[in-house]
């Protein structure tokens, strides 16, 4: 069976030697694209997955994790999204533990707020409801205290206990590009789409997309370079680039609007939390969050118009630095929280589409439906939330089967997701290396590294199969060391290189160049300003 390490090969290999031709090209390796493309591979469509960075680089590595119906929406008359997203969200419950798990959430009622905790009960009952469950449970006041014994209950008059999912957003893309690669796919970082093939192939002369032309960045073969221009042939080409979409293929009556949104990821012990708790942010009476994940605590989101290049990664303000560490501090005064506990943080732009009379609306009140629009040959796709992306691909290949029903021999059905059983419950090594689980289960170092429950194992088989190129790749994407671990990763700098060196055949001055190319990021977009290093004192 096809890795994901062996699957870029055999596309780098095509696309080199002009073989490449594929039914679909899909050009993003986001949570989008990886739907898409897990969806497509399982309807046995040669299908060519392209991201010019690495998978999930973008927002699908730094959302706030959620897997969730979105409560709020139910507010401003969105029934069909709440409805869809929850149910949506048991599906992968089911089919995804340990990766996607359920987490018990609490909403804070202070007097004077709307809803109230009768009325919000009511809320959630209808929001079980509309997910086919019911979690929703009545909390006192008394329990409550008790179970957020570090909580400030000044001005709270009830609580409101439910569910919803939680995942490890990067870990999940990874999760559906592998399973397409089983399913016959073909899915390759590093490989930046430079221009569309256009054919007037129409009986309206109009142009028809018929392909792609990209340049490698990810294989250090002899016939390649970064100059080096090839064309890829495809029936239909998807273009799920997130923020970017726009720009690839002009969106009419309206535009995408970047949002960005930012975390802070504290130590348990300082900032103790065993659900998420919804707070309404004393300065702008937003919902904000804090809830635990991977033996951290996160503080999120702001909800901001990203006026920076897209290109960069993007980076926590001063700004949104104190509206977070403002909120817990009205919450948690006996904390005494400030920047220097904060292990790090991470920014994601939201690709919202707006349109052209709506511009002036506040970031909180747009919606988050997703938009598809298409013209021959291209069918493009931005928007929506992490949880409905199964939806969202669907949609996606009932537009591209408009356009090429004889590509699709029968209904669009659900991909599965590859299971194996274990001699032992290790949910988690199922969930996240689905099939290869039990391959990992028999590989030797299961220690935990640091704080994290990442395992050395799972570390070296990401070098060995998961298509990494840098480190950063491996440090915040197919593990989240940098940010469970902070600066504390520095003491597995060596064999962590060590690691690399043997899989990935680096040298000691590319390992070197490598870590510092990692610092660099790590400063410029994980950490406050107030904690960048420099790379001497690592």
């Amino acid at each position: 069976m096809n890795t994901l390490s062996q699957a870029a090969k055999a596309a780098t290999d095509a696309i080199i030697q002009a073989e490449a031709e594929y039914d679909l090209v899909i050009i993003g390796g986001g949570i989008t694209g990886a739907g898409i493309f897990h969806l497509a591979a399982n309807q046995d469509l040669k299908v060519l997955l392209v991201e010019q960075n690495d998978f999930a680089w973008g927002t699908s590595s730094r959302s706030s994790k959620m897997i969730h119906g979105g409560l709020r929406y139910l507010a401003t008359g969105q029934w069909r999204m709440t409805r869809d997203a929850a149910r949506e969200r048991e599906v992968m419950l089911a089919q995804l533990p340990g990766l996607v798990d359920l987490m018990p959430y609490i909403m804070l009622h202070k007097k004077g707020d709307f809803p109230s905790a009768a009325l919000f009960q009511r809320v959630l009952a209808i929001y079980d409801r509309l997910a086919g469950s019911k979690y929703h449970r009545p909390l006192s006041m008394e329990k409550a205290r008790t179970w957020l014994s570090e909580l400030s209950f000044d001005g709270i008059s009830g609580v409101s206990l439910f569910a919803d999912g939680v995942t490890d957003d990067a870990r999940l893309v990874l999760r559906a590009l592998q399973d397409g690669v089983l399913a016959g796919g073909q899915a390759l970082n590093y490989a930046k789409v430079t221009a569309l093939i256009e054919r007037g192939e129409n009986q309206d002369n109009s142009e028809r997309v018929s392909g792609v032309r990209l340049v490698l960045t990810n294989t250090l073969d002899s016939q390649a370079s970064d100059n080096t221009e090839y064309s890829v042939k495809a029936k239909c080409v998807i273009n799920a680039t997130g923020s970017w979409a726009g720009k690839l293929h002009e969106l009419q009556g309206g535009g995408l609007r970047p949002l960005r949104g930012s975390h802070l990821v504290l130590p348990f012990e300082r900032l103790p939390v065993s659900a998420c708790l919804t707070f309404y942010h004393p300065q702008d009476g937003r919902p904000v969050y804090i809830y635990p994940w991977q033996g951290c605590s996160v503080i999120g989101t702001t909800d901001l118009d990203h006026h920076g290049e897209l290109n960069r990664e993007p980076g926590i303000t001063q700004q949104e630095i104190d509206y977070l560490l403002e909120l817990v501090r009205h919450f948690y005064p006996k904390q005494e929280l400030s920047e220097s506990d904060v292990v790090s943080c991470w920014s994601g732009i939201r690709p919202i589409y707006c349109e052209d009379e709506t511009e002036g609306k506040e970031p909180s009140k747009e919606s988050r439906e997703h938009i598809i629009w298409s013209k021959p040959g291209l069918i493009s796709v931005s928007g929506g939330k992490l949880t409905s992306y199964h939806l969202m691909a669907k949609e996606t290949l009932d537009r591209v089967r408009q356009q090429f029903p004889n590509l699709f021999a029968g209904e669009l059905k659900r991909a599965p997701f590859s299971q194996v059983t274990l001699g032992y419950a290790d949910e988690h090594l199922q969930g996240y290396f689905g099939y290869f689980a039990s391959q990992i289960a028999g590989m030797t170092n299961a220690e935990m590294i640091g704080i994290s429950r990442c395992q050395w194992r799972e570390l070296e088989w990401s070098l060995a199969n998961e298509s990494v190129v840098h480190l950063d790749d491996l440090l915040l994407r197919r593990t989240r060391l940098a940010l469970l671990l902070g600066i504390e990763i520095s003491r597995y700098r060596e064999t962590i290189l060590s690691l690399c060196c043997q899989h990935l055949a680096w040298s000691n001055t590319k390992a070197e160049q490598e870590w510092q190319r990692f610092e660099q990021i790590v400063n410029t977009s994980y950490r406050l300003p107030s904690q960048q290093v420099n790379r001497e004192c690592l």
